[in-house]
């Protein structure tokens, strides 16, 4: 019976566990790289014992080893769907910057992003880090834990749930973040926009002007400055922005 009791306790903490692992392995905060992997294991194992702990201490061992693995899929399930879900608030400013880069004429300066591993504009990765320090100002990144938390008291470990509202949950904020990427770099789309009429009526009053020339480094240069001014200027947007991801976040994982 004690030896029942503890395949109990031991299965209930590994299942916390990969829950856990499988949110640290997507969510945006720590990178994706090998560098980082150690570290998001003893987060992942260190956060798991602490949700075990409070939570369901005792999951009843099933019978098969197949079964354990089918339970252990459900749980990661739910760990990468939060993760997915949280990577969209800088996944926004990723696509904010790709377009407001290929106004300013930036889409060929790229460069390696060392949180994905793969290239990105300098604006994207300037933008995505403004979000990160937006994050860890304004403790979102404890509102992520909290939903982390949540999760185990809406889908109870090892238990079914419905997937539908974590499927539908997951469409709704990656359209709502490209709305939101498109509405942070309208205002930036709108200057050049007029930066290029007034080129354009520009170019054919004085003729002699080169505005292939002239008009690069001014829409460079109108568009540094501008994203400078806009960056302070649109923080509040973009927490609120944040805050609304978060609690869509919540909603995937109704108690």
């Amino acid at each position: 019976m004690d030896i029942l009791l503890a395949q109990d306790y031991a299965n209930s903490l590994f299942l916390h566990i990969v829950r856990t692992a499988a949110f640290f392995a997507v969510v945006p905060l720590f990178g994706r790289q090998i560098d980082s992997a150690t570290f998001r294991i003893v987060l992942a194992v260190s956060l798991g014992g602490v949700f075990w702990w409070v939570g369901d201490q005792r999951v009843e061992t099933p019978p098969m080893l197949l079964a354990l693995g089918v339970m252990a899929i459900r749980e990661a399930v739910v760990g990468f769907a939060l993760g997915l879900a949280l990577s969209t608030l800088t996944s926004l400013l990723v696509s904010a910057g790709e377009v407001v880069s290929s106004e300013m004429g930036f889409s060929m300066a790229r460069l390696m992003n060392p949180e994905s591993g793969t290239d990105a504009t300098v604006i994207s990765q300037l933008l995505q880090v403004f979000g990160f320090l937006l994050i860890l100002q304004f403790d979102l990144h404890h509102e992520a834990l909290r939903l982390l938390e949540h999760t185990f008291r809406a889908c109870r470990v090892g238990q079914p749930f419905d997937i539908a509202p974590i499927w539908d949950g997951l469409r709704v904020m990656v359209a709502g973040s490209v709305a939101i990427a498109l509405q942070y770099s309208l205002p930036m789309l709108s200057l050049m926009f007029l930066l290029s009429i007034t080129m354009v009526v520009l170019g054919r009053a004085v003729p002699a002007i080169n505005m292939m020339e002239f008009g690069f480094a001014l829409r460079v240069l109108l568009a540094l400055g501008v994203m400078a001014l806009f960056l302070t200027k649109g923080t509040p947007f973009l927490v609120d922005a944040f805050r609304a991801l978060l609690d869509q976040a919540g909603a995937m994982f109704p108690a």
